[in-house]
């Protein structure tokens, strides 16, 4: 009797297909959990404990191996192997797995770009399957923090900076930086530079602008524009239930994390809070 070339599930009998018994069950096992709210983990842990080793010799399952399983055609939509789920099963399966990932993903995707290392100040970089901010040049690994607790988290700071705009001053030495709006202007007019038809009138317009601004900021004496404009921020923001995306990107450069998940801000005039 061959098998363990064949897909979980799955054996040869008499020169054919067949199925596992007992393996074909822990299939329909996993799909039912997981449709019910179960996490891979969870699963694999539940399928640890029971006699159906996924690979011979071993007990262990882990939550790849229950992910094989769910991500498989094969065990509804393979003219070789007979059907263990239906496609219906199948289909609701994979539309929360799609659904998990756009997730985290959706939550993320405001500040994803903007998270430093807190021990050597280089791009953070996120971990789905822990649950982990970490660094690729220090190799600091932050502990678990899911990616909803990490935009609430933010969320909070920004209200308690909203609340608290006294502690908002100008950094030494950083008397009429660049604002936020000439710095995206630089971007796009950058970016219309480089294309190989750029729409002139809007890149003059764009252009026309950005100097506008500069001789407003060269002329404001020794305020920081910055500055000016992250306490204007905090004075006209409206809270709201979802994450402030408008006001994050007026307010903050950089989040800083560190190993603890403690978070600390870098505002757009250069201020650490």
């Amino acid at each position: 009797m061959r098998k363990r070339y064949l897909p979980f599930g799955y054996q040869i009998e008499q020169g054919k297909i067949a199925i596992v018994s007992k393996e074909s069950n822990a299939v329909r096992f996993i799909f039912e959990e997981y449709l019910a709210g179960k996490s891979l983990k969870g699963i694999a842990d539940i399928m640890s404990a029971k006699d159906i080793p996924y690979h011979e010799g071993t007990q262990k399952w882990n939550q790849n191996m229950v992910g094989r399983i769910l991500a498989s055609k094969i065990y509804y939509d393979n003219v070789k192997y007979p059907p263990i789920i239906s496609e219906t099963q199948y289909n609701l399966a994979e539309k929360r797995r799609c659904e998990k990932h756009q997730a985290y993903s959706t939550i993320l995707q405001p500040f994803r770009q903007d998270m430093q290392c807190g021990c050597c100040d280089e791009r953070l970089y996120w971990h789905p399957k822990t649950n982990q901010w970490f660094c690729r040049r220090c190799g600091m690994w932050a502990k678990p923090l899911r990616a909803e607790e990490t935009s609430a988290a933010i969320a909070e700071k920004l209200c308690w900076l909203r609340q608290n705009p006294e502690i908002i001053h100008t950094p030494e030495g950083q008397a009429n930086v660049q604002s936020v709006e000439v710095a995206l202007l630089d971007r796009e007019i950058w970016q219309a530079l480089t294309n190989a038809e750029p729409d002139v009138d809007a890149l003059v317009s764009k252009i026309l602008h950005r100097a506008e601004l500069e001789y407003e900021f060269c002329t404001a004496g020794d305020a920081d524009p910055a500055t000016l404009l992250i306490q204007k921020a905090c004075t006209e923001y409206a809270p709201t239930e979802e994450f402030p995306e408008t006001f994050y990107k007026v307010i903050v450069s950089k989040v800083i994390l560190y190993r603890d998940t403690h978070i600390e801000f870098k505002l757009q005039n250069g201020q650490i809070v």
